[in-house]
């Protein structure tokens, strides 16, 4: 089979800063539980890994206080000046803005009290370096805390696409299962091995299910087709009748998630994490 199209990271950061108050409000509970678990205190100096456009992370900037710095991070630049506007559409002044790779920060050891992600660590490839070079940085006791995407069948709002392109011979991107893949991480027996791995203790996962509300099928396929990197290069790359096939696909696959009023109520299920550095 040929390769599919990619998207470029630009493209990306674009439709996530365009889309960027329902992707974070619809997982704000795990934002929340994250930033719970971080256990964030005024003054201390927390990294933020594969920010996005910033919405976590601008929760633990508001409980450091003016005292404290959060460094928000993203590999892709176009996330980080998301994220920079982000926070000085909300007046944030004790945040600093970096391009940084998870696999290796590019900061000294033992420099920040914590570190947190969202839906981000699972798509890492060196997933294990990733991990590592947490440990490295945070400081002895320092606190780890990140959501990833739970298993591939408790996850309908991002699999329907998925399957509709696959009916039509469409693979989008590698193993979601393998390293790097959205749904690397999705076991709690996963996590703990990494983070034991990498050094950390007092491991704790929790399943903080969801749902995806959208007012019609034709808004669940221009969010998804934005926003979701191997999808949006493929269906960018068909014509309209190919377009338009997938998405006929689509509406008959989402059908059981139909609510009153011809909306769309897709389930989710992410995984927060938290351990302690030893």
């Amino acid at each position: 089979m040929a390769e599919e199209p990619s998207f470029s990271g630009e493209a990306i950061a674009a439709a996530w800063e365009r889309h960027r108050t329902r992707l974070f409000e619809g997982q704000r509970e795990l934002s929340e539980w994250i930033v719970r678990h971080l256990e964030p205190r005024p003054g201390q100096t927390i990294l933020e890994l594969t920010s996005g456009p910033g919405e976590t992370g601008f929760l633990v900037a508001e409980r450091i206080g003016p005292d404290g710095r959060l460094i928000s991070s993203d590999l892709n630049p176009g996330m980080v000046a998301a994220a920079r506007r982000g926070a000085e559409a909300r007046g944030l002044t004790n945040v600093e803005f970096r391009v940084i790779d998870a696999a290796n920060i590019d900061l000294p050891d033992a420099s920040v009290d914590g570190v947190l992600s969202r839906f981000g660590l699972m798509l890492v490839p060196e997933r294990e370096a990733a991990f590592a070079e947490c440990r490295r940085v945070v400081r002895d006791g320092g606190r780890l805390s990140y959501g990833v995407w739970g298993p591939f069948d408790r996850n309908p709002w991002l699999t329907q696409l998925v399957g509709a392109l696959l009916q039509h011979g469409h693979t989008p991107g590698g193993d979601p299962g393998g390293p790097g893949g959205v749904f690397s991480l999705a076991t709690p027996e996963i996590n703990r091995h990494v983070l034991e791995e990498a050094g950390f203790t007092d491991v704790e996962v929790e399943e903080v299910p969801g749902a995806q509300h959208y007012v019609s099928v034709n808004e669940y396929w221009d969010v998804q087709t934005e926003i979701a990197g191997p999808m949006s290069g493929i269906v960018r790359s068909l014509d309209a009748d190919g377009q338009a096939a997938i998405k006929s696909t689509l509406t008959q696959m989402v059908e059981p998630y139909l609510v009153a009023g011809g909306g769309l109520e897709l389930p989710s299920l992410a995984l927060g994490v938290s351990a302690r550095a030893a």
